[in-house]
């Protein structure tokens, strides 16, 4: 390779990553837990389990929110900077479905909704429910077939927007079998309405496990290993973009768990395995190339199984950094094996601009060669 094919090279290599392979970083938030892990029954905490019980994580209001099953149908309120438990949400009148209460999302005007678990919406109404604060009494936002008629709903859970513009999606399972469940359901908390989003591509439960929203008419899902599906939406039809490989050099055997974010100006996805409870972050710009930033695990010892792939991701508080760069808190739960923290950063804008300036010096000497 010529020198300026070695500057090109490195410059488009900047400009895809966001100025440099290495500018987004992901460390530990040390002071969550124990290194930032907070490990099933530490310190004697009986609502964090290796028995399934706990399978929704939701940031929002500056707290952290845990479902939990271990003593009966809960909402703990956790601290996100530790961990400690400081308290609960009301759980009164919360009844129905196979679990009463599973996955867990806030929007943005911090209205939070937690989501029953049914395996046949046709007999037990798919039921959402919704906080106004941490004091407030639980409403029913919605309650019916969750948009499609006997189809097993609730695993996944994602929110977008706020007010009435809140969006929220969960996705299908692929049993019982019910034509359409290769998609998710959209239910809009303010009309009280859910809308099965038809697609073609997808297979049955592809959006079971993980679910995040990118933006308002965009939705990620997935339920197997180093694969998501990428879809737009519109009413009810919905279009698959695309299914692109994760590119995992960490070891992508079970990447099922999602959550995107748009920080400093950069789209980034993060994935988690529910198999060692490895955490990796994406570059997302273009959610078709996925092009892979790092990974890190602060679990330790020997984990616990996740027999049932569960689990759920939270992007947390976002700080601007004395530095010019901006950091977002990372909170990730992988059922039976415990809740990690990490501090994403990205850099100051200015440190973005270097592939463009790269390629304007390559443009420049490049005249001169022969």
């Amino acid at each position: 390779m010529n020198y300026v094919a070695k500057i090109i090279s490195a410059a488009v290599l900047g400009g895809a990553l966001g100025g440099t392979a290495s500018a987004q970083t992901m460390t530990a938030l040390t002071s969550f837990g124990a290194n930032g892990w907070l490990a099933p029954g530490a310190g004697g905490y009986t609502y964090l389990t290796t028995g399934s019980t706990e399978r929704g994580l939701a940031y929002g209001n500056g707290d952290l929110y845990l479902v939990s099953r271990a003593s009966g149908t809960a909402v703990r309120i956790l601290n996100p900077l530790t961990g400690a438990d400081i308290g609960s949400l009301n759980t009164a009148g919360i009844t129905g479905g196979t679990f009463a209460l599973n996955t867990i999302g806030v929007g943005q005007d911090g209205t939070i909704y937690a989501n029953n678990l049914t395996t046949q919406s046709t007999t037990t109404p798919y039921k959402i429910y919704s906080w106004a604060n941490n004091a407030a009494t639980p409403t029913v936002a919605y309650s019916g077939n969750g948009g499609l008629a006997g189809a097993r709903v609730g695993d996944s859970l994602a929110v977008t927007g706020s007010g009435s513009s809140t969006l929220i999606a969960s996705g299908y399972g692929n049993s019982p079998t019910v034509a359409g469940n290769n998609g998710y359901a959209i239910i809009n908390p303010t009309l009280g309405s859910a809308t099965a989003v038809s697609l073609t591509g997808p297979t049955a439960g592809d959006f079971r496990l993980g679910l995040t929203f990118t933006d308002s008419s965009h939705v990620l899902g997935s339920q197997g290993s180093s694969l998501y599906r990428n879809t737009s939406f519109s009413g009810s039809t919905g279009t698959l973009l695309g299914s692109p490989t994760i590119p995992d050099p960490a070891g992508a055997t079970a990447d099922r768990l999602l959550a995107y974010t748009l920080l400093g100006g950069e789209a980034l996805l993060a994935v988690q395995s529910t198999g060692d409870s490895h955490v990796s972050l994406y570059n997302d710009t273009d959610p078709n190339n996925p092009v892979y930033i790092t990974s890190l695990n602060n679990t330790t010892g020997t984990l616990t199984a996740n027999a049932n792939a569960t689990g759920q991701l939270a992007w947390g508080a976002v700080t601007d950094n004395a530095d010019g760069s901006v950091s977002q808190d990372l909170y990730a739960m992988s059922s039976n094996q415990g809740i990690q923290a990490f501090i994403v950063t990205v850099p100051e804008p200015s440190s973005l601009a270097l592939g463009a300036t790269a390629l304007t010096l390559v443009a420049a000497r490049k005249k001169f060669l022969p």
